[in-house]
């Protein structure tokens, strides 16, 4: 680790230097992103276009492995990890957090030795409102009506309707302070990839700091290649008949292939879009509508009917079924690539589990996946924080300090003989930490990710070398980055709806033809209407 340092107060009077450089366009690139606008369109669009963050890699980080476009790998956690920080960020006053999470609720700040040193560390007191990821979106709402959103507040890109002008009512006006170089204040927030802020522009203006994963939200198909291996069995099919045929090799009376029905898989090996796709002409296409839905759902309804998934998938979560996975009962499961370390906790004895790339459906080799969204989540500054908003820029800087970093380590691993062990030079949680340190602040700032396993590098190499070869040819969402009135106001609704239909088509419940004249409704109630506001918000974008 580099022994470059960020002293808070050079970087809070830096600050307002560097963003008035920043209105000029003074050494900025210009990018126009008008298509996530403020709320007077149904694209949302009626800003001018705003230099985004210059994108600066920190350099105290070396990954050991890297790749362009890919998620780096560390093999082992560096040694003596340093500062990069002098003192608490901030202003020293206490601050409020509005965050999500996907763990159970940590104890409270009274019971709970990680969130007091937290607060020692940010010198200042820290609450926190946390929300199950299942009910954010009502609760947000709930909260904003209520007038009751703290300094900080997490919120997701997509889904909450007339973002782009709640946004402006409610939240600070970032772009002067983080625009182009003004980043450079913040060195930890300007290590976040270009391709995520984009999520974060509302008519011309930025109103968040993103949560990036692109590649780690990237959905792939893993399999137990240690039960494959002693089978003789070459998960490396050609085809889809070839996968349609390992599928059945694996099951008997009391096992099964499948966890759940792969429908994402199916569909990247029959050539559907990922989410939306555009012509030469502009022209967008949903991947509902797309023709090769009805060889994809017919593919996914076969594998049902021929026994080859878990009868009781339909009632069971994603826990439930890598629990599954990692005891055999099946041997394949759908999950992202950040959800590649759980085999390892959840295992008692250690598995080989390992991704099955899909070949294409009629031959011919691997079927480009898609690729995750770039922004998990962003995170705001409250009107409420007024003169404040500086500080709590900082605030989120020291969160996302880099891997490696004294900060990193204490964040994610807590004190050492109290949270965590060091086990053969890894710090490895134990049930204090797993319990204590989740305070969703991974969702309030963090640099990019670092594939990073303790005590398995052999596996984040693996990962590596999947990405490696599957990610130069992933296909992304057109529309991850593009904000839609109709999409956030009827989006999850209309695509409810059509997972419904989809399961009832998987069960046999209903024809694979239901699917056609399901389209057409969609189209309808809103479907056409998104297509309209992401044609218009994209020709913005790249006009």
């Amino acid at each position: 680790m580099s022994e470059i340092r960020i002293d808070r107060r050079r970087l809070l009077q830096s600050t307002l230097a560097l963003g008035g450089l920043a209105a000029l366009g003074v050494s900025m690139s210009s990018c126009s992103n008008d298509g996530r606008g403020d709320g007077e369109s149904p694209s949302g669009s009626s800003g001018g276009s705003v230099a985004l963050p210059t994108y600066v890699p920190y350099p105290g980080f070396t990954a050991d492995l890297s790749g362009d476009g890919l998620t780096p790998a560390m093999l082992s956690y560096p040694s003596n990890p340093e500062p990069v920080t002098d003192g608490p960020p901030g202003d020293g006053q206490d601050f409020g957090a509005f965050a999500l999470t996907n763990t159970p609720i940590p104890p409270a700040l009274d019971q709970n030795q990680f969130w007091q040193s937290l607060n020692e560390r940010l010198g200042a007191g820290m609450s926190v409102s946390l929300v199950p990821s299942g009910d954010f979106t009502d609760r947000f709402q709930t909260t904003v009506a209520g007038d009751r959103l703290p300094e900080l507040f997490t919120y997701w890109p997509k889904g909450i309707p007339g973002l782009p002008s709640l946004l402006r009512e409610r939240a600070a006006d970032l772009t002067d302070l983080l625009s182009g170089d003004a980043i450079k204040a913040y060195p930890f927030l300007a290590s976040i990839p270009t391709e995520s802020w984009k999520s974060a522009v509302y008519g011309g203006r930025i109103y968040g700091v993103p949560i990036a994963r692109a590649v780690q939200s990237t959905v792939v198909l893993y399999g137990r290649t240690d039960l494959l291996a002693q089978q003789g069995i070459d998960p490396s099919p050609s085809s889809w008949d070839e996968m349609h045929a390992m599928f059945a090799e694996v099951s008997s009376s009391n096992t099964w292939a499948l966890a759940s029905v792969p429908m994402q898989i199916i569909r990247q090996s029959f050539g559907v879009p990922n989410g939306w796709s555009i012509d030469d002409g502009g022209t967008w296409t949903s991947a509902f509508e797309h023709e090769a839905q009805l060889e994809a759902l017919e593919a996914g309804r076969k594998l049902v009917e021929d026994g080859l998934v878990h009868p009781d998938t339909t009632s069971s979560d994603n826990q439930q079924r890598k629990t599954w996975t990692v005891a055999g009962t099946t041997w394949f499961v759908e999950d992202t690539f950040s959800g590649r370390p759980a085999f390892a906790n959840m295992a008692a004895t250690p598995v080989d589990v390992d991704v099955v790339l899909p070949p294409l459906a009629g031959g011919g080799g691997m079927a480009p996946i898609w690729l995750g969204a770039p922004t998990h989540n962003l995170t705001g500054i409250s009107l409420k924080a007024g003169d404040r908003v500086e500080a709590m820029l900082d605030v989120l800087n020291w969160l996302s300090a880099p891997f490696g970093s004294a900060e990193h380590l204490f964040k994610n691993y807590g004190i050492e003989g109290v949270h965590y062990d060091v086990v053969d030079g890894e710090p490895v949680l134990n049930d204090k930490g797993r319990s204590e340190t989740k305070l969703g602040i991974e969702y309030l700032g963090q640099g990019p990710f670092v594939s990073y396993l303790p005590g398995f590098p052999d596996v984040a190499e693996s990962m590596f070398e999947v990405q490696r070869e599957a990610i130069p040819t992933a296909v992304a969402n057109p529309a991850a980055t593009l904000f839609s009135e109709t999409e956030s106001r009827k989006g999850t609704q209309l695509s409810t709806t059509m997972t419904d239909l989809e399961t009832d088509i998987l069960q046999g419940r209903k024809p694979v033809s239901a699917w056609t004249d399901a389209v057409a409704t969609w189209k309808q109630d809103g479907g056409d209407a998104m297509r309209q506001e992401f044609e218009q918000a994209h020709a913005e974008n790249v006009g």
